[in-house]
């Protein structure tokens, strides 16, 4: 039978029941903490995925610290509000990488005013607010939010990341003459993150995640 070549490539389930059993030779662990243990070593390795083929691939065009500020972004602020995600892990760090560098290569070839940049971080700080307040914290299938109090509680942290990160913004433009790219990437990387809230968010992602499920067959055909 054949099997997806995505699935072939990171399939990562071996490894996390190797050390789901290391941890179960160690302490009394019921269902519940296997689960949850489950899917934070799930994160953690595709994180670490995720951020390997994007930053190497940002090596490749000269984009490295562009693309380190808006995936740091994008993840923090995502940690609290959840988001659009792909349907394994293979394509999630595809497209991860491939967003990531298609924003860096945006922000490296566009290069603002600080009047223009405030603009933007403006903009940015705005539309975050409201999707936040309208979408998230966003499920995942992996990790459900089940409560009300900790869906009111991450939509809270998710908005104080963004005041913080508006604060951030707004020391910069009081004591620095020119545009930062920190600031720059920064601010790409919340209207991103936000973006993937919203409901054209996911259907962004469910195309995207579509079309590297058909290039992965494509290619497994031509390979078997």
């Amino acid at each position: 039978m054949k099997k997806n070549l995505a699935k072939k490539l990171f399939d990562v389930e071996d490894l996390i029941t190797k050390i789901l059993n290391i941890y179960k030779k160690q302490l009394s662990i019921d269902d519940g903490t296997e689960a949850i243990l489950r899917y934070s070593i799930r994160l953690v390795i595709s994180t670490m995925l995720s951020y390997s083929l994007a930053l190497l691939l940002a090596l490749l065009f000269g984009t490295f610290y562009y693309v380190l500020f808006i995936m740091l972004t994008f993840s923090t602020l995502r940690v609290f509000s959840g988001g659009a995600h792909c349907s394994n892990m293979g394509n999630c760090a595809t497209y991860g990488a491939v967003v990531s560098n298609i924003l860096g290569l945006v922000a490296q070839k566009n290069q603002l005013t600080k009047v223009f940049m405030l603009t933007m971080i403006i903009i940015a700080f705005v539309f975050s607010l409201w999707a936040i307040s309208k979408y998230a914290p966003a499920d995942t299938p992996g990790k459900p939010i089940t409560t009300k109090l900790k869906k009111e509680r991450l939509r809270k942290k998710s908005l104080i990341v963004v005041c913080v990160w508006f604060l951030g913004c707004v020391l910069w433009y009081t004591y620095f003459s020119e545009v930062k790219t920190i600031v720059y990437a920064s601010t790409i990387g919340i209207l991103w993150q936000s973006f993937t809230l919203t409901k054209t968010g996911y259907k962004f992602c469910h195309v995207f995640d579509n079309i590297l499920d058909f290039i992965f067959n494509k290619k497994e055909e031509s390979i078997c």
